[in-house]
C-alpha cells in the first residue's frame, strides 16, 4: 500500500468517527421530558350558563343550556355531574365540578365543588326542604356511594 492510499483511508476513518461523534452529541441535547400537550376534558360550565338555570326547569331545558352531563349517576337518576379538567404539560391546572339535582324531572338544586379554579362560579345554595328530604331518603345509600365514588 502506498502512503497516498493510507492517507485516504485514515482521512475516511476520521470523517466517519467525526460523524458518529456529532450524532451522539446531538442526541444528548434532547429534552429529558417529552412534550405533553394541553388537554381539556369534560364540560365547560361558566358563570353565565349557570345564571341561566332556574329552579323548576325540566331536564330537557337543562340539557339545552348546559349540554349533556359527563356523569349521570346510575344509582340516583335525579343527579347529573358536569366535570371539567384542564391539564397543562401533564399537570392538573384547573378542575371544576357542578352537580345538578332534580326532583320529579324538575331542577331543584345546583351544587358547585370547585378546586384549582381560576374563575370561581357563584354557589347557589339548596333549600332547607330539599336538604332534609335528600338526607332522610338516601343518607345510608349516599355514604356508601361516596366511599366508592370519591367525587
Amino acid at each position: 500500500m502506498s502512503t497516498l492510499e493510507t492517507y485516504n483511508i485514515n482521512k475516511m476513518v476520521a470523517k466517519i468517527a467525526l460523524f458518529f461523534l456529532f450524532t451522539l452529541t446531538a442526541c444528548s441535547y434532547l429534552p429529558s421530558i417529552p412534550f405533553m400537550i394541553d388537554v381539556q376534558q369534560g364540560n365547560v360550565v361558566t358563570e353565565e350558563t349557570l345564571e341561566k338555570l332556574k329552579p323548576g326547569m325540566t331536564k330537557s331545558q337543562v340539557l339545552f343550556v348546559l349540554g349533556s352531563p359527563l356523569i349521570v349517576d346510575t344509582f340516583r337518576e335525579n343527579r347529573w355531574d358536569y366535570v371539567y379538567l384542564f391539564r397543562k404539560g401533564g399537570y392538573l391546572q384547573e378542575q371544576k365540578r357542578v352537580t345538578i339535582y332534580f326532583d320529579d324531572e324538575r331542577l331543584v338544586n345546583i351544587e358547585n365543588n370547585l378546586q384549582f379554579s381560576k374563575d370561581p362560579v357563584k354557589v347557589k345554595t339548596e333549600t332547607a326542604e330539599s336538604t332534609s328530604e335528600q338526607n332522610n331518603d338516601s343518607s345510608k345509600k349516599e355514604s356508601f356511594i361516596k366511599k366508592l365514588w370519591p367525587f
